[in-house]
Parts: C-alpha cells; sequence; structure tokens
C-alpha cells in the first residue's frame, strides 16, 4: 500500500480508511467517477458494499449479490447550488479489531490512512453540484471546517466532491457504538477462530438533516464465532419454550413530493404464541402488512421517489420489548405502479437491559429478534390499489457472549 499526503485526490479514484497509530481502523472505501455518475466502494465482513449515484439523481446501496435498495435520492443543501448524496460515518472505539489484511490487498495501490484521534469521529461526505455550478463554489456551511478529499468533474460538467470532516464523538454516537457492540452483538461464525479477525457493521439510515447515512462500525472479539461455538451441544434435546408476542395496529402515509398522501401502510394487531428451542432458528408469522394506495392522488405517468418514512410498532415477547422499534419505509411510483419495502431491525433482548424483563428467559441467555426476516416488498398499482404480504420475524434464542 502506497501511504501519501497529498491531499485532495484530483479527477481519479481515491481509496480512504480512518486510521489509529498509522494503520486503517476499518476497511478501505473507493470512490471514482465514470460519466456522469459517481460510485462508492468496499469490502467487509458481509460482502461487497457499492454505492451507485446515478445521472438522474437516484442512488442506489447493494451488499453482495442479494440486497439491493434504494436510498433518498440527492438532497439539496440549503440555498446553495450543492446536493448531498451521502455521508459515511466511521464509529471507531476501544477493544475494536482493525483489518490488517485487507491492507495488504491493496498491495501497491495508492491509498490513503486518515488519522483519527481518540474521542473523535471522521465524516466522508459526498456532495454533488447542480448543472452549472463552479468547481470553485464554496463549500456547504453545513460543512464549514471541512476538507476536501477528493474531487472531480462529471462527464456533464457537474462538480463533485467528497468532504472530511473530524467530529466530536458524542453521546448519540456512543449510544449506538454501545447498542451494537454490547446489546445486539451480531455475530459471524468461521469454521475455525481466524488469527486476525475482523467483522464490521453497516447500519444505513436516513434523516431530515443528513440524509443518506452509512455508518460504519468496526467489532471487536465479541463479533467472532466459531463452528464449535455455534453448534448445538450433543445430548437430551432442547426443551422448547413459548413465548407471547404482542404487536399493536400500526399506520404511517406515504406522502408525495407534492404533499399529497398517495399511499396508507398498515400493520396489523397480533398476539399470538411462538414455540423457540435454543440455537434453532424460527421464522414465525408476526402480522400482515397492507397497503392502499389512494388513486386520486396519483398522477398517472408521472415519476417519484417519496422521502423516507418511519411506521413505529414495538412489539413484546414474553412481556419484554425493544425500547425503540422504527420501520423505515422506502417507497417509488413508476408512473403506474408504486412499490414500498419495509426495512430490518434486529435486537438482541437481555433482561439486563430491559426495563421489563422477558418471561422465561435466563439472565445467561439473549433472544435475537429481527423483523422482517428479510426486506419486504409490496406492489400496487392505479388499477389494483390494495395489496397485502405475511410479515415473518427471524428469531432466536441463545446463549448470552
Amino acid at each position: 500500500m502506497n501511504k501519501k499526503a497529498d491531499l485532495p485526490v484530483e479527477g481519479k479514484a481515491i481509496r480512504f480508511a480512518p486510521g489509529r497509530d498509522r494503520e486503517p481502523a476499518a476497511s478501505f472505501w473507493k470512490i471514482w467517477a465514470e460519466g456522469s455518475e459517481v460510485y462508492a466502494l468496499s469490502r467487509s465482513s458481509a460482502g461487497l458494499a457499492k454505492i451507485s449515484i446515478h445521472a438522474s439523481g437516484q442512488i442506489h446501496y447493494r451488499l453482495g449479490p442479494k440486497l439491493n435498495q434504494d436510498l433518498a435520492p440527492l438532497m439539496r443543501l440549503g440555498p446553495g447550488p450543492w446536493l448531498h448524496a451521502f455521508e459515511i460515518r466511521f464509529l471507531l472505539s476501544q477493544g475494536a479489531n482493525a483489518p490488517l489484511r485487507q491492507r495488504e490487498s491493496l498491495k501497491n495501490k495508492s491509498a490513503y490512512v486518515i488519522p483519527v484521534p481518540m474521542g473523535l469521529v471522521l465524516y466522508a461526505n459526498l456532495i454533488v453540484g447542480a448543472a452549472g455550478t463552479k468547481p470553485s463554489s464554496p463549500l456547504p456551511a453545513e460543512f464549514s471546517g471541512g476538507k476536501p478529499l477528493w474531487r472531480t468533474n462529471l462527464r456533464d460538467g457537474r462538480p463533485v466532491i467528497l468532504v472530511g470532516r473530524m467530529l466530536e464523538l458524542d453521546s448519540q454516537n456512543r449510544d449506538h457504538i454501545k447498542y451494537l457492540r454490547e446489546t445486539l452483538k451480531p455475530t459471524v461464525t468461521f469454521r475455525s477462530k481466524p488469527s486476525e479477525p475482523y467483522v464490521e457493521l453497516h447500519h444505513l439510515h436516513w434523516s431530515p438533516r443528513g440524509g443518506n447515512v452509512v455508518q460504519v462500525v468496526p467489532m471487536g472479539d465479541e463479533a467472532v464465532r466459531t463452528e464449535e461455538e455455534a453448534a448445538p451441544q450433543i445430548g437430551l434435546a432442547p426443551e422448547p419454550r413459548e413465548f407471547r408476542y404482542q404487536s399493536p395496529r400500526s399506520t404511517v402515509d406515504i406522502i408525495a413530493p407534492n404533499g399529497l398522501r398517495v399511499a396508507v401502510l398498515e400493520l396489523d394487531e397480533v398476539d399470538r404464541q411462538i414455540e423457540l428451542v435454543k440455537n434453532r432458528p424460527s421464522t414465525p408469522g408476526v402480522g400482515v402488512l397492507n397497503m392502499r394506495l389512494e388513486p386520486s392522488n396519483l398522477i398517472a405517468g408521472s415519476k417519484f421517489m417519496a422521502s423516507p418514512c418511519k411506521l413505529t410498532c414495538v412489539p413484546t415477547i414474553g412481556g419484554g420489548s425493544p425500547r425503540v422499534w422504527d420501520y423505515t419505509v422506502f417507497a417509488q411510483f413508476d408512473g403506474f405502479t408504486l412499490s414500498a419495502e419495509l426495512r430490518q431491525i434486529s435486537v438482541a433482548l437481555q433482561n439486563k437491559n430491559l426495563p421489563t424483563a422477558v418471561s422465561r428467559l435466563e439472565d445467561r441467555k439473549e433472544l435475537v429478534m429481527t423483523i422482517p426476516s428479510e426486506t419486504l416488498r409490496l406492489v400496487a398499482t392505479i388499477d389494483a390499489p390494495v395489496t397485502s404480504t405475511e410479515v415473518l420475524g427471524g428469531l432466536t434464542l441463545r446463549d448470552r457472549r
């Protein structure tokens, strides 16, 4: 790997990562432009993550061969000429492992390790100028104090800049790191424990102020398991346990850019018993998701992408509940068909972290809950405006690490 200090990179691709003690502390990201489109790429334990920003303003995120989702389109930043594409936020913490092998894989390619002192966070924001924007235009006020890491001009003349900023690790980011590493604690199972284990999480969300945000969270040994640890013990079959699952009825409106309600998404009320066996993942039905269009508010042939919205519906299992449970809904209209996607939420319920304990859940165990078990997609048309689908939840009862 060839380390350089001459930033910003002009025109050609940039590879960069946050660093501690002159070594990368998270996976490298590569950002480059082709024609009038921009791409960002990173390799993590979950696979190859790729973000694409298209000339139309649409933005897509793909993880591996299966997960492909639409992000919010380019968002204007204040009254100036700049539009925000995405933010990569590197949340480093004590005890997290480092991706040493990835550094070796770069060989002689140029890459930049950006030192991040303890207590700070590296933010990397990609902004795109509107048509006619001069490359010399000042950065948006939101990024005052930031420094360009990379910049180029697209084939259609629009300037693109990757802005780097160092901000304080605030309580919100600290709480998110703690939630992922100490409460949720997702794991990757290896055949045998690697000599240099590295697991990294990408958490995507959208906010009215920040737009698309990718939070990169390097994990520690708590995220590493081996097949031997994950295998059920030989002996008597584990005893099945019943948990009462309850979820209230909840609705959310899908609003078009013109402010009109174009659809209502509704999650039915649920009250049922779910049987779980330790270390055996289960995917029971946990409700029905309905969508009803309002055709009179849709204009045939007129495409749009709605702003992401939240469907709040906190479930209860065995009397215990996660503190927050907001599904993110992404919707778009192609001129005839409206599609809505409900994204996954995951939590590892441990009684020590809950105000009300989950019954029949011992202190040394946790109940991992992922709902829906995979991204749900509902499709309705102006001619057939009502649709529904069953919601499956992924539930696993396991020993707490």
